[in-house]
């Protein structure tokens, strides 16, 4: 009984120990998730933090307990922005198309007019570039959800089967005694 008892006892405290571990490894991909969040929000680069970015896929992927998910805010706000200035250019340009037709309205034949329109666009618009259209980013294509697996061969899962393991061999025990 008493073997049976310390089978038992190892495999609770394996439990305790790979709860632990598994604890950390959240804790680590949660930090690692905030520094990549920091680096995106202060550089205007990708390639900033996309080293970053890879260690931690690879970490979840390695390692129980270690799933995450974060927004890189920093990217979303400046592709936000590029989108706005390019929708407020494209306004602009607008606007300076209906100018040139309230200024040539008052021709008499379309010819004249559309030169008139064409004169007032190159004199206003000048060598302006035309804006293209810049879609509205999404906020989910700048969020990053990284799950990792129910069981890794890492620390913490090699602890939760060596507590499988001293939990049947104490049943084992248990039932050869019988």
């Amino acid at each position: 009984m008493v073997k049976r008892m310390l089978f038992v006892l190892a495999a609770v405290v394996l439990v305790v120990l790979g709860l632990y571990y598994r604890a950390q490894n959240s804790a680590y991909s949660h930090k690692t998730a905030s520094t990549i969040e920091n680096i995106d929000n202060t550089s205007t680069d990708p390639a900033a933090y996309k080293a970053t970015l890879d260690d931690l896929k690879t970490y979840v992927k390695t390692h129980m307990g270690a799933s995450v998910a974060f927004t890189l805010q920093g990217s979303y706000n400046r592709a936000q922005a590029a989108a706005q200035a390019a929708a407020a250019a494209q306004a602009a340009n607008a606007q300076v198309y209906a100018d040139a037709q309230r200024a040539c309205g008052g021709k008499t034949d379309s010819l004249t007019q559309a030169r008139c329109n064409e004169a007032y666009l190159q004199q206003h618009l000048g060598s302006a570039p035309t804006a293209s259209p810049v879609p509205a980013p999404k906020l989910s294509d700048y969020q990053v959800s990284l799950h990792a697996p129910v069981w890794t061969p890492d620390l913490a899962g090699a602890l939760f089967l060596g507590a499988a393991v001293a939990l049947v061999l104490g049943l084992v025990m248990l039932r050869s005694r019988r």
